[in-house]
């Protein structure tokens, strides 16, 4: 049996029973938040779901930038975030004419896909660069086969047409990414992550490295003896 859980509103899951014990044991799902499968007619706490089963709940990561108790053990099977300063992410991409902040959206997406083989912000990011190419193979071909200064229609049209879907599909690809972090951060480890749309379309990838940064420290702060960030 599946159960789908809610809390402050949002709903997560399904879950089977032995998800639902282990993510309570995480620390993960309170025993008082609300659970229910397709056969029962209401919302329940999942301390009544679970009942003899329910296993005991250590101190949860605390609220985004609030005292931090200690880190259950259990959450630990999440990998940390890419951990890296978003400020060295900028001054390396700077000098590496922005490769490595290239580099790094896939660092981000890959780090998403390990807790959540659902997302698909990766898929996004690959498919756009692959488009990337294409256009720049359309550009030079464009150049070459150039007569009297007018480049051939055929090309021209290839060019434009990937390059509107390069950026289209890396927009898709970062607000993606985006969604996810904030159903993983207010779900699997509820520190109750919320981005900005606006910070999002205009810092990608600085702007979830800088949450990434902030999460770390949180998590390592609660392991630590919960200082508040």
């Amino acid at each position: 049996m599946l159960y789908h859980v809610s809390r402050n509103g949002q709903n997560y899951g399904p879950y089977t029973l032995e998800d639902l014990q282990r993510y309570v044991a995480a620390g993960n799902v309170l025993p008082t938040d609300l659970a229910k499968s397709d056969e029962m007619p209401d919302w329940v706490p999942v301390a009544q779901v679970l009942g003899a089963s329910m296993p005991a709940a250590p101190a949860t990561v605390a609220a985004y930038g609030a005292p931090v108790p200690a880190y259950p053990v259990a959450v630990a099977v999440y990998p940390d975030p890419p951990n890296l300063h978003w400020a060295l992410v900028l001054l390396i991409s700077c000098f590496t004419c922005g490769l490595f902040g290239l580099v790094w959206v896939f660092v981000q997406a890959a780090w998403m896909r390990k807790v959540n083989p659902n997302s698909k912000a990766l898929f996004y990011y690959i498919a756009a660069i692959v488009v990337y190419l294409v256009a720049i193979g359309a550009q030079v071909a464009m150049f070459m086969s150039t007569k009297d200064g007018t480049p051939a229609g055929p090309f021209t049209a290839v060019y434009f047409v990937c390059l509107l879907a390069y950026f289209v599909l890396f927009l898709v690809a970062i607000f993606t990414m985006r969604s996810d972090m904030e159903e993983h951060f207010t779900g699997p480890e509820p520190i109750g992550l919320s981005l900005s749309g606006v910070m999002t379309f205009f810092f990608s990838v600085l702007y979830f490295q800088y949450h990434f940064s902030r999460i770390n420290e949180i998590k390592r702060a609660a392991r630590y003896g919960g200082a508040r960030i």
